[in-house]
């Protein structure tokens, strides 16, 4: 009684079964031709480039935007915390004061490695007039530049046949 283990099916026919229910399925004109995997893949790289390309630039325009309407102040940096437990890269958390003498800290989200800040330095940021919690570093462009040239990379990957790509998926769908 060794052996190999007893199988319901045997394996050819496991494998025509599978192929006789695509072409039920194809017949049925559920999937009119092959699914066009390569050009749908392209056409998800362009969708992501052109997500995060989007997604960097309104980083950048928010920032801009607070950098021409808010309040530029001067800040301490009073301490380096990590983003999360056991991790390396570290954030600076800034005291600073706002236009009515009150004291803020802000706790930067945007951690590096090797450090960009050091404890006591002095930097410059912008904080909203209406909501003083509300702050940018100034320079602080590093996710905005990580997103522009991830999402470019996806760009360059698939402008070149996206019409082509976008085509075949369309005939696709069309039947």
């Amino acid at each position: 009684m060794g052996g190999e283990p007893r199988r319901f099916l045997p394996v050819s026919w496991r494998r025509y079964r599978s192929d006789y229910i695509i072409q039920i399925i194809c017949q049925a004109s559920l999937l009119p031709m092959k699914l066009p995997v390569a050009d749908l893949l392209i056409l998800l790289f362009f969708l992501i480039g052109v997500l995060l390309v989007s997604v960097a630039g309104y980083l950048y325009y928010d920032h801009q935007q607070l950098v021409r309407t808010g309040v530029m102040t001067k800040g301490i940096v009073i301490g380096m915390h990590r983003m999360k437990s056991r991790e390396y890269p570290v954030a600076p958390s800034i005291r600073y004061r706002i236009q009515d003498g009150r004291e803020l800290v802000f706790h930067s989200s945007e951690g590096r490695n090797p450090p960009a800040y050091s404890i006591g330095e002095e930097v410059t940021l912008y904080y909203d007039p209406q909501n003083p919690e509300r702050v940018k570093l100034d320079g602080n462009y590093l996710l905005v530049y990580v997103l522009a040239g991830i999402g470019a990379v996806f760009l360059l990957l698939s402008v070149w046949t996206i019409g082509e790509s976008v085509a075949a998926v369309w005939a696709w769908l069309a039947g």
